[in-house]
């Protein structure tokens, strides 16, 4: 079986010790080269098909590496090898190209099997990460009542807490009670920021 050939972007030099440690020992992959900046990779980018990147490097960050190689080296798959987990980072790396996203802290058995998808179309990606990505495409339960949609649905028309009131029949102190409730439920602090979150959920 013909091995994969392997390139990894690091800085922290134990840790990059380590990981080079685990592929070498893989018989299924070919640790070709280990750099320890992004700026080290693109002086003599070795000839790969996976880049294991971390995206905390100092200078250029893995995102923006991997973003170059897309336009450069489309052919060589960038899995990010990360702490980061925040969604807007993940999301960044994978739009940037990354065909994969691992945290740091797994056994290297299990980076391995996760690695060993790939040659399979397979994307590695640690639980925690998938569990993240499957809230983020999942729709966003809506929170409001019917009579908050309906303040809200009258407010976006441009009309005063007092006409909403006189149009639904109902106090102006229990106009401004909806309202309360709405910023409450949205986490927004104005009727602007209401009205875009509300439109962008699709809840208006």
């Amino acid at each position: 079986m013909n091995s994969v050939k392997i390139a990894l972007v690091e800085d922290d030099e134990t840790f990059r010790t380590s990981l080079m440690v685990t592929l070498q020992e893989a018989e299924d992959f070919q640790l070709v080269r280990a750099f320890g900046s992004a700026e080290e990779f693109l002086q003599s980018p070795p000839d790969c098909e996976v880049l294991l990147v971390d995206l905390g490097l100092p200078g250029m960050s893995g995102q923006e590496l991997i973003a170059r190689l897309q336009a450069t080296h489309p052919k060589i798959e960038c899995i990010a090898h990360t702490v980061f987990e925040e969604p807007t980072t993940v999301l960044s790396a994978l739009r940037a190209g990354a065909v994969g996203y691992l945290l740091k802290g797994c056994t290297p058995a299990e980076l391995l099997r996760s690695l060993r998808t790939l040659p399979d179309g397979g994307a590695p990606l640690t639980a925690k990460i998938a569990r993240l990505l499957i809230r983020e495409v999942q729709p966003t339960p809506d929170p409001l009542s019917q009579r908050e949609h309906e303040v809200l649905q009258t407010l976006s028309e441009g009309y005063s807490y007092k006409e909403v009131a006189a149009r639904l029949v109902v106090s102006t102190h229990t106009v401004h009670t909806h309202v309360k409730h709405i910023y409450e439920k949205l986490q927004v602090s104005g009727r602007r920021q209401a009205l875009n979150k509300a439109r962008q959920q699709g809840w208006l």
